[in-house]
């Protein structure tokens, strides 16, 4: 299973890009000479829903769809691997679900496919919060309207449940109703990556400010350095879980000795802390 991530600098190397159409910074992290195997953009469902509590995209879905294949143009000129979310819209955010979530994010699929036939779509399948029937059903239209025509879907209404026993049925019967698609899980709880990982392709996390709320007692990395650290803990993790190989962390941490000059005793020491 591929752990999709984002590095707090450009400059960190990772394989397993996740980036987003709402981040000033995202072109500046696809590089020819990384190695970067895999490209996720997401449309921005977080910021546009979540943080800025919108029930629209701005400028309009037509406007976003153009906005997200304009930038799947730009990073597949660099990485053969590179897929973009088509524009959904989530129902699982308590202070802020978006109506007709599934029948709008089903009309911006078609819109997508229709317009933009050649790019490297990530279709996004989604629901109603906790309702594995819902989905199915989305699956259903899908199939039916000819929609599943890239060979990468996403589950979409998984980032805010912290219920590991549905996220595992849902995967599941997610992979039941589609065997021979790569499936990614978006956002789900780390808790659970060992309970999806035999029917899923991928899923991502970028929440490796987790470890500087354990190591320093507040909610984020507040520094440079203290994001490296963070980041480092979170590679470490994926080491030891045999998601990503030692190379991948060897590599953050020459970063961080060389280009960030934090010093080598300073980084061991963090590096023994256990959670």
């Amino acid at each position: 299973m591929i752990i999709y991530s984002r590095p707090p600098y450009p400059d960190i190397y990772y394989p397993y890009l996740i980036l987003s159409a709402t981040d000033k910074s995202t072109e500046k992290y696809v590089r020819t000479d990384w190695g970067i195997r895999y490209i996720i953009i997401d449309s921005g469902v977080y910021r546009v829903f979540h943080k800025d509590s919108r029930t629209e995209y701005p400028g309009g879905y037509k406007y976003w769809v153009d906005k997200v294949a304009s930038l799947w143009v730009y990073a597949s000129k660099f990485v053969k691997n590179v897929y973009v979310t088509i524009p959904d819209y989530p129902a699982d955010y308590p202070h802020n679900p978006v109506p007709q979530n599934i029948e709008r994010t089903i009309r911006n699929i078609e819109y997508a496919l229709e317009k933009y036939p050649n790019v490297k779509w990530l279709v996004p399948i989604q629901g109603l919060p906790n309702s594995l029937s819902s989905v199915v059903r989305t699956i259903r239209v899908l199939k039916e309207g000819g929609l599943l025509k890239s060979d990468y879907v996403a589950i979409a209404p998984t980032c805010v449940t912290r219920n590991t026993e549905f996220l595992r049925r849902l995967a599941l019967t997610v992979r039941t109703h589609l065997p021979n698609y790569k499936i990614h899980m978006f956002g789900v709880i780390k808790r659970s990556w060992d309970r999806i990982k035999d029917y899923v392709f991928s899923v991502d996390t970028v929440t490796y400010a987790f470890y500087c709320s354990r190591l320093f007692k507040r909610k984020f990395c507040l520094n440079t350095k203290e994001n490296i650290i963070g980041w480092l803990l979170f590679l470490r993790d994926l080491v030891e879980g045999g998601y990503v190989g030692p190379e991948v962390f060897g590599l953050s941490l020459e970063t961080a000795k060389r280009k960030y000059g934090i010093p080598s005793n300073e980084l061991l020491r963090y590096l023994e802390y256990t959670f």
